[in-house]
Formats: structure tokens, sequence, C-alpha cells
């Protein structure tokens, strides 16, 4: 078989700073360099490599983006444990792009269903009687801002967010904080505000459910919930 018949395109060098970055990315991962490990100079890294200043400072900076290295003025670089905001960090830009086209805002919707209904499962499981007091705190707050967009908005999160923290997972309440706080910038207030009263007493269905240890009832209440917020999009 003779490839000159197919059309193929003419394979695209890689770029001297990925190449760079990647093999430093690589000794980070096998622990080859550890956490606190300073690199060598860039001078050093240039002998190394055998490529010029821009591409190890390029390379540096990809890192730092990816959390993977610390990058501060007079200082050597340190290599850093990526943390949940890093990531976070990282796709914000996107994520409000994304959710300014209405069939994306769509899909973050009903990404932020299937997360909440999976985790108001396990929160009416292992909730404690402190976390049903905190809960229930939200909740009066969520009844008495029902005619102020702005406070109820802010009570409206607490009271999800509260849920999401009965599971004691730091990883997951971040992501949800910003996975909500996307949404909400694109929200028109108009639209939601006619709702508060109603989303208040589905709060309350949700609020009872998690109280009872009824992970069943959680779920359902929880479901049909969120089907009204996204109804409310169309």
């Amino acid at each position: 078989m003779e490839l000159t018949s197919f059309p193929l395109k003419p394979m695209k060098k890689t770029k001297l700073s990925d190449s760079v970055a990647e093999e430093l990315e690589k000794m980070i991962i096998n622990n080859t360099l550890k956490e606190g490990d300073t690199l060598p100079s860039e001078r050093d890294l240039m002998a190394a490599f055998d490529v010029g200043r821009p591409s190890v400072r390029e390379a540096l900076m990809k890192l730092s983006q990816k959390g993977l290295v610390e990058i501060k003025s007079g200082e050597k670089t340190r290599v850093t444990k990526p943390c949940t905001a890093t990531l976070i960090n990282n796709v914000s830009g996107l994520a409000i792009g994304l959710l300014s086209q209405k069939d994306e805002k769509r899909q973050f919707e009903h990404l932020r269903q299937l997360f909440e209904i999976a985790i108001v499962r396990e929160a009416a499981l292992v909730r404690t009687d402190e976390d049903l007091a905190r809960l229930k705190q939200e909740l009066d707050q969520n009844k008495a801002h029902c005619e102020d967009y702005d406070a109820f908005v802010r009570s409206d999160i607490a009271f999800h967010r509260c849920i999401i923290d009965m599971i004691k997972n730091p990883m997951v309440s971040s992501l949800y904080e910003s996975l909500i706080s996307w949404l909400i910038m694109t929200r028109n207030p108009s639209e939601y505000t006619p709702y508060h009263k109603q989303n208040y007493q589905e709060h309350v269905m949700i609020f009872d459910a998690i109280e009872a240890g009824d992970a069943n009832r959680a779920e359902q209440c929880m479901r049909e919930h969120l089907d009204n917020v996204m109804r409310i999009e169309k």
C-alpha cells in the first residue's frame, strides 16, 4: 500500500516549551521531583534540555498554570501540590463562556441536577443533628428573603451548600460552589423572583426528607425541585 495515495498532512513539530514542560511534569508525577523541591536555575534547565531561555520560561509558566510549580520573583521555582482551587481557576473562564450559550447552559443545569441528586441521598443517610440545625437556619433565612432577589439567592446557595457539606468532602463543596456561582451569574432576576416562594416550599420538602433520613424521598424532592428550576430557563 502506498501512503502517498492518502491525503496525509505534514506532522506538526512539537514546541520546545511543550517538550520541556512534559518532561518536567513526568518528573513531578513520578516523584523524581517532590513537593517543595526547587527546580534547577533557568540556565541549568537551558543546558539540560538544550533550549533557549524563552522555551524554559514558557514551560515553567505552563506548569504554574497547572498548579505543579510556584514561581516567585527573586526565588527559585518550587514544586507544588495542585489543589481544587487550581482546577477551578483553570476552567472558570471556559465555563463562563459556555454558559453564555443556551444549550450549554442547560447542560450545566443538568450537571448540577445529577450532582445534587446523588449527594442528597448520601446527605440523608449521614446527616447529624448539628447538620440539621444548620440546615434549618439556612431554611429560615430562605423564607425570610423571598421578596429580595439577592438575599434569596445567597440563602438559596447556602441551603444547597449546607447539604453538600454534610458529606464532609471539601473538594466536592468547592466544586459545587463554583458551579452554582457560574450558573447564578447567567440568571435573569425578573424570571426567578416570582418562583422564590415555590422554591422555599420545595426546600422545606427536601429538609423534611433529610431530617427523616429518607434517601429515596430526598432524591425525589431534589429531582422535582431542580426540574422546576430548569423549566424556568425554557
